[in-house]
């Protein structure tokens, strides 16, 4: 992972430390790592990964912010369209702060791109989050393709 892009996502995620942008960020890392209908080992090893290189994100209770994730992922499993729209409503609550926006996108990007295998429903999903936060996706992904 980009040591740059990891130390712009710690010094942002500090300033957004609490449990609605913690659920919204497990919401980003589900779909993100759904988006593909593959949501394997390689997309769990990347929120890991996040998680743990991520020193602002650290601070969250690691147990919790599994258990969140998980029962993200049942609810994906069991009822997709109903789950995406509940997950999509929490990171919509995040937009209107454009930091607090890219933050979430740049845990996204770093789990699109954690298996080095880029989708095109990962890319989709990408811009949809993006539009759900108010960014332009194409020139976001640019950005954070460049760190």
């Amino acid at each position: 992972m980009d040591r740059s892009l990891l130390n712009k996502l710690t010094s942002e995620v500090r300033r957004y430390h609490n449990k609605d942008f913690l659920k919204a960020t497990m919401a980003v890392c589900a779909l993100s790592a759904g988006a593909d209908n593959d949501a394997g080992l390689s997309e769990r090893f990347g929120i890991d990964h996040v998680m743990a290189s991520v020193p602002a994100l650290r601070v969250f209770d690691v147990d919790k912010a599994g258990q969140i994730l998980d029962g993200y992922f049942t609810a994906l499993r069991e009822d997709d369209k109903n789950a995406k729209k509940i997950l999509s409503n929490k990171v919509r609550r995040m937009g209107g702060n454009h930091k607090r926006a890219r933050t979430l996108m740049r845990v996204a990007f770093l789990i699109i791109v954690a298996d080095e295998n880029i989708h095109f429903k990962e890319r989709l999903e990408f811009a949809r989050l993006c539009l759900l936060l108010g960014l332009e996706p194409g020139r976001v992904w640019r950005e954070l393709e460049a760190t």
